[in-house]
């Protein structure tokens, strides 16, 4: 009963923000009816942190009880946040080709969230380049643990310290203050935006949940397989 009341209030939460989006008249300065994108794109891309942080988590637990569990848990939230980085990528580039005229400019905020997509690329190289499966735990955990400062510095750093066409980019010398979070920013806009994360957010934990719970299922059909 608390998963479906959860389900439903999900759906309906998302419902409220496509509504709005849609319908809204309010608009970011020169981003204008691209505005909408705003609910989409920025949430993915904190969703995305969320997932990579959680992937952190489980890789600590993971060294630290040493229980393939949380390796599992680890894995399922790495390919989640991958997930939702392409998708932040993706709306990015949609958007960059309405505004700036091309799907892909080399914009250092383009540049840094290509970069967070290749660095977690490489993680799931290692993982399949490893056969047992206690040394790729070890390794892919210590990896994930390392990767997450670079993603911070990716993410919310380097974007704001070097001119670029991208809301937020530097300009005279000064950092870059993004639109999501700047004051000038239509309050109503704001508010249903960190709806819209939260949302997200709450999508990724039940996705996560889903995953383990597949790949579990998964583990034991192949234990039954190898068992006959």
């Amino acid at each position: 009963m608390k998963k479906q009341v959860f389900q439903v209030g999900l759906y309906l939460w998302f419902v409220g923000v496509i509504v709005f989006a849609i319908a809204s008249p309010n608009k970011v300065g020169m981003l204008a009816e691209t505005t909408k994108n705003i609910y989409f794109h920025v949430p993915m891309a904190i969703t995305a942190v969320v997932a990579f942080f959680t992937s952190v988590w489980f890789s600590v637990k993971y060294l630290k009880t040493r229980d393939l569990q949380n390796d599992m848990n680890a894995e399922a939230a790495s390919g989640l946040g991958f997930l939702f980085n392409m998708l932040a990528m993706i709306t990015g580039a949609i958007w960059a080709k309405v505004t700036w005229g091309a799907f892909w400019h080399w914009d250092p905020r383009q540049t840094t969230i290509f970069l967070v997509f290749l660095m977690y690329a490489a993680y799931f190289a290692l993982r399949s380049a490893v056969d047992s499966a206690e040394k790729r735990a070890t390794l892919s955990s210590v990896y994930s643990i390392f990767s997450f400062p670079a993603l911070i510095f990716l993410y919310f750093v380097l974007p704001r310290l070097v001119p670029g066409l991208h809301p937020g980019s530097p300009e005279g010398g000064e950092a870059g203050i993004n639109p999501a979070v700047s004051s000038t920013t239509d309050a109503t806009i704001r508010a249903v935006l960190y709806c819209s994360m939260l949302g997200f957010i709450a999508l990724f934990f039940w996705l996560h949940n889903l995953r383990v719970r597949q790949m579990k299922l998964s583990e034991k059909l192949i234990a039954l397989t190898e068992n006959r």
